[in-house]
């Protein structure tokens, strides 16, 4: 399966997936950078959960100053890098490890988080109001059967269904 950028300096390019994954849709990743609007300008993005990198190198595609992704599985991880490569993008870090232990051992803050783990996993969002810079935003996105992961240093502030995926934005509480 093929992915396609939704706007941006590389919209319409095609990046590469693997069976493997279940990237967010063009539609879904669409709608996310619409909400965002002109907050992902000159931000430092971290997408977790990162899969081929799409959402991450969508943010680059809408001016994103610099990404980070963050992918356990080998494959994937060298799969963000092709599609890095494939577009000739210098601004990113691709680090091959579990989000659970980049949350522990990061300092950095970051301005947009996106995060799209496997619908299965239960996923603990304690410690992450430490990613977030002060006025970011993080979306995750989730099972539309399912209720949105809380943690009571961050609130919901837009939350929206596509079908049988939904995205919750959050800021610090």
């Amino acid at each position: 399966m093929n992915l396609r950028i939704t706007g941006g300096k590389f919209g319409s390019r095609i990046l590469k997936s693997a069976p493997t994954l279940r990237p967010a849709t063009d539609k879904v990743r669409k709608a996310v950078f619409d909400i965002l609007g002109n907050k992902v300008i000159d931000t430092k993005f971290l997408d977790l959960f990162a899969g081929s990198g799409a959402v991450g190198i969508e943010a680059l595609s809408r001016g994103a100053a610099h990404a980070v992704f963050i992918e356990k599985d080998r494959s994937h991880y060298n799969l963000i890098k092709q599609n890095l490569k494939l577009l000739n993008i210098k601004e990113a870090t691709v680090r091959l490890m579990r989000v659970e232990d980049f949350v522990l051992a990061n300092r950095a803050t970051y301005d947009v988080i996106f995060a799209a783990p496997w619908y299965d996993d239960a996923l603990d969002i304690t410690g992450w109001e430490d990613l977030l810079a002060d006025e970011g935003v993080l979306v995750i996105e989730y099972r539309s059967s399912a209720k949105p992961p809380r943690n009571p240093n961050l609130r919901i502030i837009n939350q929206k269904r596509y079908g049988d995926t939904s995205l919750a934005f959050y800021t610090r509480a």
